[in-house]
């Protein structure tokens, strides 16, 4: 499952064990509560998580625990990006130091 994901995010919160509703994942996550009903729906169609119906509020439930993520975070991205841009600019360096840039 891509951690980026909406139903990445939705997997995460809910491993951290407190019991949320819809609505409470949605203002976590800022999230329209239709779009993370939809994506709950996706996840209980696939038997990950549970809709579990109390009189007066519906809790999700997470019902595996084997999920991996997979994909790369924004920081870490950046570092990246950060990491290559700083190798292009010591070959330009060393291009200006040869005989032919003097």
């Amino acid at each position: 499952m891509d951690i980026d994901s909406l139903e990445g995010k939705i997997v995460k919160l809910l491993m951290k064990g407190r019991p949320l509703t819809i609505k409470e994942v949605a203002e976590e996550l800022k999230f329209s509560v239709s779009r993370v009903r939809r994506a709950v729906k996706g996840l209980a169609s696939r038997g990950i998580v549970e809709i579990e119906e109390l009189p007066d509020k519906k809790y999700l439930r997470l019902l595996r625990s084997d999920i991996k993520f997979h994909g790369i975070n924004p920081s870490q991205e950046e570092a990246i990006k950060r990491k290559k841009s700083g190798k292009d600019e010591d070959k330009g360096s060393e291009k200006s130091r040869s005989m032919m840039y003097g």
